[in-house]
């Protein structure tokens, strides 16, 4: 019997610690894991808003204030993570921030930032938190298809997607498959709060070339595939298989730019009048 199956999860409920919860692919996969009877501890920076979101259900939920910016005291965090003695079987970096700029006009607080949520912090807790992971243990990145594909516009955001599948990929090295799983999830545009304000700022059209993804899908996407394997996923698969041939073949990506940004234009407007029509229905409830 598979050993992460939903009949074990009920019945020996795990550990899971996970970044980024009150963003809405991390409070589905919070949902969707204490359904399946894990017990889930939130690293936030609103615990008080996560625990208001997030009902209990079949696993027990935990949330604890932790700013990944404040780098100074993630050991501090990862310290009161490892004393509640509890093996960790799922550890999810799904915190992240974008903050689309012309690269002549990063700023130090940009730049920061943006390293510190996406980078910096997920390496850290990482190594910090290895020693409470359970054999066979799963790490899950919650990547973006900029960390494969270039966006123009969101050049530090790149940079950070960029360095977190190279972290990724060099730490599975480390373990055999056997001890520890990794795995990186590749997201195109999914439909989140986060969407609408990079939009708002400015963000790429090219977010809008397929439909964003719901965060419900997404979810469940990820928690599959926490009960296999490690590896590496795209969501959409063709976005994955894209991104890589602009990879190869870095002239692609230019030439194919153009057709794109129309074909986002419009998927935008599409976007932009399914939030107004939403928008007017709840009015009118």
């Amino acid at each position: 019997m598979n050993p992460f199956s939903f009949r074990k999860r009920v019945t020996v409920p795990s550990f899971a610690v996970m970044t980024g919860g009150t963003g809405g692919i991390g409070r589905e996969i919070a949902e969707l894991l204490l359904e399946q009877g894990w017990d889930v501890l939130l690293l936030t920076r609103q615990p008080r808003k996560a625990e208001e979101q997030i009902s209990n259900k079949n696993g027990r939920f935990e949330a604890i204030f932790c700013d990944l910016t404040e780098l100074s005291v993630l050991q501090s965090v990862s310290i009161a993570v490892r004393e509640k003695n509890r093996s960790i079987g799922l550890l999810i970096h799904c915190a992240g921030n974008i903050q689309p700029e012309a690269t002549t006009e990063i700023t130090q607080q940009s730049l920061e930032e943006q390293m510190a949520i996406n980078l910096t912090s997920p390496i850290l807790m990482t190594s910090q938190l290895l020693p409470a992971l359970s054999p066979k243990g799963h790490i899950m990145f919650v990547n973006s298809i900029a960390g494969v594909m270039p966006l123009q516009g969101s050049s530090i955001y790149c940079a950070t997607k960029f360095g977190l599948r190279g972290f990724a990929r060099s730490l599975a090295l480390e373990f055999s498959p056997a001890a520890l799983r990794v795995s990186s999830i590749f997201l195109a545009a999914v439909d989140t709060r986060m969407l609408e304000q990079e939009t708002r700022d400015g963000g790429s059209v090219l977010n809008f070339v397929n439909q964003p993804l719901s965060a419900r899908y997404v979810a469940r996407m990820i928690v599959q595939t926490s009960e296999g394997a490690g590896r590496e996923i795209f969501l959409p698969r063709i976005d994955g298989i894209f991104a890589h041939a602009c990879l190869v073949m870095p002239w692609l990506l230019r030439i194919m730019t153009p057709l794109l940004e129309k074909i986002g234009q419009i998927g935008l407007q599409r976007f932009l009048k399914q939030k107004a029509d939403a928008s007017l229905v709840s009015t009118k409830e």
